[in-house]
């Protein structure tokens, strides 16, 4: 009977003792099960974070590629310094002369002489736009395309300004120089500067500072055209080794140039060529006192 009964009392212990792991054995798997189902959810919660941040990378990325500039045109035109409103105050002096030029009847005399020279198709365009006053013109193959074209210096009376007016023979068109059909200045390299667009220096040197040389022969630039439509390789008042070159220009091809005379005193020139391609002008040569 003793026997029995620590027997008895040895089978409860065991089975507390056992009932006892069973509870440690339960909390700890239960333990290990919750520290893995947050790990789980700190893994999830990580890859969606990573998700949403690569998503962030990935639209800013395609928003960097949307928003960038595309290679458009970056050429600097120019603007002709009498449609230029920053320019508005320091041309006033200009226009005056222009004005009072005009007024003298100096200038219908030169629009007589110089459109005496015009064939009939050229005169009737000057007749039905009296507003025009014919200063000077040359004529040669300035689109390049074989025909007969023009470019006419004229003053505005309308607008009170000089202008360059160009006639595509080929088209049968007129266009304003700088308005309708752009330039651009490739002379940056060249070091040299003065005030204004070509039509102003036009203006301001070859007929307000030459007035007194054209009253007394309005037939004045008939004689010394300040205008050419040649190949400046082959005419004598080009120093090509004394000018200036643009750096964008090529020197191989250097016939029907448009040179245009910045002064009535020295031998001074600045030269455009026609781009077919984009319908433009450079200004790609210049000499300056280069006799």
């Amino acid at each position: 009977m003793a026997w029995k009964f620590e027997e008895k009392i040895n089978y409860r212990n065991n089975k507390k003792l056992n009932l006892y792991k069973t509870k440690k054995y339960s909390i700890f798997m239960k333990i290990k099960i919750a520290f893995v189902l947050l790990s789980l959810a700190l893994f999830s919660c990580n890859s969606k974070q990573q998700e949403k941040t690569n998503t962030k990378k990935e639209i800013a990325q395609e928003s960097i590629k949307t928003n960038k500039p595309k290679d458009t045109e970056t050429t600097q035109y120019q603007i002709s310094v009498y449609d230029n409103p920053e320019f508005t105050d320091r041309i006033l002096e200009n226009r005056k002369s222009l004005k009072q030029l005009s007024e003298k009847q100096l200038f219908s005399k030169i629009n007589a002489k110089m459109t005496e020279q015009l064939n009939e198709k050229q005169n009737h365009f000057f007749k039905t736009n009296p507003d025009y006053e014919l200063l000077s013109f040359a004529k040669g193959n300035l689109f390049q395309t074989n025909s007969e074209d023009y470019v006419f210096v004229v003053y505005d009376i309308k607008n009170n300004k000089l202008k360059f007016l160009l006639f595509n023979g080929a088209t049968n068109t007129y266009a304003e120089l700088f308005k309708d059909i752009k330039v651009e200045n490739g002379l940056d390299n060249c070091g040299n500067y003065s005030f204004g667009t070509l039509d102003y220096q036009f203006a301001q040197e070859n007929l307000i500072m030459n007035e007194e040389a054209i009253e007394i022969n309005p037939g004045y630039y008939l004689e010394a055209s300040p205008l050419k439509i040649t190949d400046i390789s082959k005419d004598e008042n080009f120093l090509l080794k004394d000018g200036c070159f643009s750096k964008k220009a090529s020197k191989a091809n250097l016939e029907n140039t448009l040179c245009i005379s910045t002064s009535p005193v020295y031998n001074n020139w600045d030269c455009l060529k026609y781009n077919k391609t984009n319908n433009t002008f450079l200004i790609f040569y210049s000499q300056a006192f280069a006799d």
